[in-house]
């Protein structure tokens, strides 16, 4: 194992123990289960075989993961203000341009044949039953397509597993990120790509060493697969289902290493700015095209001016009149093309130089910040946006 998987896995395990305490606070707001405590398996009643099963109904079993998954984007995807209204316009804009977003964020829409999205568990977004109903995933010209079966079978990534609720089956397509891949991909009508991290991570060093989207997302923490009242698990532990992505502060840190080097000369301050993309195994930013990482460099003067130089990683898109693309449904629109990408690549170190006119013998003060920048929905004056990284450096005079 090189020293570089090690540095990984090892700050994921960091990762996987404060996400243990959110899901323990997550459980604090779970509700309680009517259930006999008892050391011996207790009495469930079985789940139905003619309907997709609501998510609180598997968590008053797998109360852990369902806790966690409360908290995820995966749960949220139907209830992000973002989301609804982007959704609404469209719906009344394109109403089949509004399907397409549904395929996604509410796969059950058409799945548990609720067009109408009058169900409950299609609200729920991507529920636990649509991911553990997944039998396969293929690539299709430009896209993934998969195959979900309704029913009592549920697929995961434990062997031997059992259940008095449901059946289970063991899935080798849960341990890889393929299953990922249908709605972290995607290519509008015309073939150009719009979401490409599945695209991205296979051409990673972490995919050459083995290294899934879930060992970073789902990484083992501190729990149970099952309520210990109704089936006791002496391993303790479980795949996080709170998937933290790119909005994440901790997620961002993880992905991008940062360096400071000054140089002097005679008229002139050289400030080179390394940026790696160390972490991540796929582009930073990832996700859709609005995402924006902005690289910020502000540098005072010793009684003397100030300059802001600015540097910006991600996508740029133009609509069939060529206008620039801001507003998230827009990419999705017919005649949508990318005509810029500075995104950070996998494993990539880039060199930013910044030359200011500073001479040797003022002294001057550099700050150095990141920033997160994503679109929020069509009605929203600007992106939102936060700071991520931030360093202040002397740079002392030269005679």
């Amino acid at each position: 194992m090189d020293t570089r998987t090690i540095r990984r896995r090892a700050f994921a395990s960091q990762t996987l123990r404060r996400q243990t305490g959110l899901v323990a606070a997550a459980l604090a707001c779970t509700s309680m289960l009517s259930l006999a405590a008892s050391s011996s398996s207790a009495p469930i009643g079985r789940i139905p075989a003619d309907s997709f099963v609501r998510s609180d109904t598997c968590g008053e079993c797998h109360r852990d993961i369902y806790a966690a998954w409360r908290q995820s984007a995966h749960a949220r995807s139907m209830e992000a203000p973002a989301f609804l209204e982007s959704f609404r316009t469209l719906e009344v804009q394109d109403p089949a341009l509004a399907r397409v977003c549904l395929e996604c964020h509410a796969p059950l829409a058409r799945h548990g044949g609720d067009p109408t999205l009058s169900r409950k568990v299609t609200w729920e977004g991507v529920t636990c039953d649509f991911c553990h109903t997944m039998r396969s995933v293929a690539a299709e010209d430009s896209r993934f397509r998969y195959e979900v079966t309704m029913g009592t079978v549920k697929r995961g990534p434990v062997r031997d597993a059992e259940s008095t609720a449901h059946d289970v089956a063991y899935s080798e397509l849960h341990m890889q990120s393929l299953v990922c891949a249908p709605c972290h991909e995607y290519a509008n009508d015309a073939g150009i790509p719009v979401l490409t991290t599945y695209t991205e991570w296979r051409q990673s060093e972490a995919a050459a060493s083995g290294v899934t989207c879930q060992a970073c997302h789902m990484p083992e923490v501190e729990g149970n697969v099952v309520d210990p009242r109704i089936q006791r698990d002496p391993r303790a532990l479980v795949n996080t289902h709170a998937m933290t992505g790119g909005h994440s502060l901790a997620m961002l840190h993880k992905a991008l290493r940062v360096g400071i080097h000054p140089e002097r000369e005679e008229e002139t301050l050289r400030l080179t700015v390394e940026i790696e993309n160390k972490g991540a195994g796929h582009a930073v930013p990832t996700g859709m095209p609005g995402r924006r990482v902005i690289l910020e460099v502000v540098l005072h003067v010793f009684e003397g001016p100030a300059y802001t130089e600015r540097k910006v990683y991600g996508k740029r898109f133009l609509d069939a009149e060529g206008h620039e693309i801001v507003a998230v449904a827009d990419y999705f629109r017919p005649g949508s093309r990318q005509v810029e990408d500075t995104r950070l690549r996998p494993d990539e170190l880039r060199r930013e130089v910044f030359l200011f006119p500073v001479p040797k013998a003022r002294p001057a003060t550099v700050t150095l910040k990141l920033d997160y920048e994503h679109p929020l929905g069509p009605g929203a004056a600007e992106p939102a946006r936060f700071t991520f990284f931030s360093e202040t450096r002397i740079v002392p005079s030269r005679p």
